[in-house]
């Protein structure tokens, strides 16, 4: 069942033990007014048999906690108790454990994140004036109220100006004016979508097109794609998957300006597998060479590039990649060598060397037990594979890497190859697993040594999977960190990808999957909790096969 992640719920005590004992599990809290004081709020927590009710009284224009500290906004407070264990306690002194807020269905919701695209999880008035300011009037969206959580707000740009319009909602119907009596906040803006409100001096309001949102909580993720597809119903209509992906292709077309001149060079064209996929200038990895030789390899560096305000949400997380093209036989010693003096200890090959009878990368490396000696701007590196065990789904290869003069003992390089598609087949959770193995080999690695380089990620091009396996490897992340309340926005990370390397996650197929991947993730961590408390649970046959699996690579127009 699909569901929404809020703290606050506008129920009373004896409604949301019902809530949290229905929906939750120990740990698990909401927040709710106060019963004996409409300013002061109420945490409801789950304490397994029992559920505790901790007052947090609103005194002089701050929200205090029972240990007397302040916050200004419940939503500091919540955040806060998350992160510090053992915050609060009982009369007796025994801890309340916190986890994270209760995850309740969409039809107990007065609002879904996933499924009503005109409302923004997560923003202030501030922030939605910034969203509106280059809209055009007409434009609106809506909002949870900072100053009174559990209550909306209507942001609207009208004659050129942003106005901010309060949403009550008492027995369960909305107004913005007295007379106003709707069951649901949709019922309200297609009345005033029709018929213009009118504000005290006489101004209209008028409302004509919803700038929608693509931020959602993952715990809501089926919830968006039904959303999503529910364009596509109609005849001939695009769904919402192509409208985003078009949207996404369209701010493209501004990156034809970004330099790209290192890749276009003639002493370098040869170098691209594919003439119209080169790096920017500006991200590309530079080979460091003696002498007049060339530098230069169809590699980008990627990074989370949270110094920029519009990615600054991906800040707690630091991972880094280098996406690069499969390789060509002439590119072999170049590859090597950008993995040495990077420092790369894991890389990730997303591809068979070749497919349907078209070669898609060179072999680089040598058979078990053999060594290969490569040359690259002069220098020589030398590669033995030392280890080799196949799976269903992938290979894992472990390569030992030196360089011939300087590097007399080598370095341990893992090598993950894909290989869990059939020309007739879907796998289910293959690349779920795949993602997560790679996952903790890098983890591993990230703390054995503060030095380990960025992750080596290739296809083909360098662009179609491998855009769209760093763009899962980014979310999933953010989901084992947060937990499945926190927000992911799926064409903002595809966004900070493309500044970094043209075209990242290249169809439309491959958008689409990133959503079923998702779904199918969360399905997956479900199924896990559940098995950890019930036990007996076979998680890896309970998930449905991911149903755009196939398009991710059969479709993965390479040669464009």
């Amino acid at each position: 069942m699909a569901r929404r992640s809020s703290y606050f719920h506008n129920v009373t005590g004896e409604r949301a033990r019902e809530l949290l004992f229905l929906y939750g599990s120990k740990g698990e809290f909401l927040v709710r007014p106060s019963e004996s004081n409409p300013a002061d709020h109420t945490l409801s927590v789950h304490r397994g048999i029992r559920v505790t009710h901790v007052k947090i009284p609103f005194i002089n224009g701050a929200h205090r906690l029972p240990n007397g500290q302040e916050f200004s906004t419940i939503e500091g407070i919540v955040d806060y108790i998350v992160r510090i264990p053992n915050l609060l306690s009982e009369k007796d002194g025994t801890f309340i454990d916190l986890t994270r807020p209760v995850y309740i269905p969409s039809s107990e919701c007065i609002l879904n994140s996933g499924y009503d695209r005109f409302f923004h999880i997560n923003i202030s008035g501030a922030d939605a004036e910034d969203m509106l300011r280059d809209e055009p009037n007409g434009t609106y969206l809506v909002r949870e109220s900072t100053s009174n959580p559990g209550e909306y707000a209507l942001s609207a740009k009208n004659d050129d100006a942003i106005l901010h319009i309060r949403i009550y909602h008492n027995d369960g119907r909305f107004r913005v004016v007295p007379k106003d009596n709707f069951r649901s906040i949709t019922d309200l803006l297609d009345n005033y979508i029709r018929l213009p409100m009118v504000q005290n001096g006489g101004n209209a309001v008028r409302l004509k097109t919803a700038l929608l949102s693509t931020r959602f909580t993952a715990a809501a993720i089926d919830d968006r794609i039904d959303c999503l597809l529910k364009g596509g119903r109609k005849t001939n209509a695009k769904d919402g998957f192509i409208e985003e992906f078009e949207k996404l292709h369209r701010e493209q077309d501004s990156h034809l300006f970004i330099s790209c001149k290192e890749g276009r060079k003639p002493e370098n064209v040869r170098k691209n597998r594919y003439r119209n996929v080169v790096p920017y200038d500006h991200t590309r990895i530079k080979l460091k060479c003696c002498g007049d030789e060339s530098d230069y390899i169809n590699a980008n560096r990627i990074e989370i590039l949270s110094e920029n305000a519009k990615y600054a949400e991906f800040g707690s997380f630091k991972r880094r990649y280098i996406s690069t093209q499969g390789c060509l036989q002439e590119t072999v010693g170049d590859f090597w060598h950008m993995v040495w003096q990077e420092n790369c200890s894991t890389i990730v090959m997303i591809t068979k060397e070749v497919e349907r009878g078209r070669v898609k990368c060179f072999r680089y490396w040598p058979e078990m037990n053999e060594e290969q000696c490569f040359s690259s701007c002069g220098e020589e590196f030398q590669v033995k594979m030392i280890k080799e065990l196949h799976g269903d789904d992938y290979t894992l290869r472990t390569f030992n890497l030196r360089h011939k003069t300087r590097d007399p003992v080598g370095r341990q390089v893992i090598h993950f190859q894909f290989l869990g598609w059939e020309d007739n087949g879907c796998p289910s959770n293959s690349i779920l697993h795949f993602l997560e193995e790679v996952d903790r080999c890098v983890e591993t690695n990230e703390k054995c040594s503060s030095t380990t380089g960025p992750v080596v990620v290739h296809c083909s091009a360098g662009i179609g999977r491998t855009g769209t396996f760093i763009v899962l490897d980014i979310l999933m992340n953010r989901i084992k960190r947060i937990g499945p309340h926190c927000a992911i926005d799926i064409p903002k990370t595809v966004r900070m990808l493309r500044e970094q390397r043209a075209t990242m996650v290249q169809t439309e197929a491959q958008y689409r999957f990133i959503y079923y991947a998702i779904s199918a993730y969360m399905k997956l961590k479900r199924l896990r909790q559940q098995n950890e408390s019930e036990n007996g649970v076979d998680v890896d046959q309970a998930i449905e096969p991911i149903s755009s699996f196939r398009d991710l690579f059969i479709n993965d127009n390479e040669t464009v």
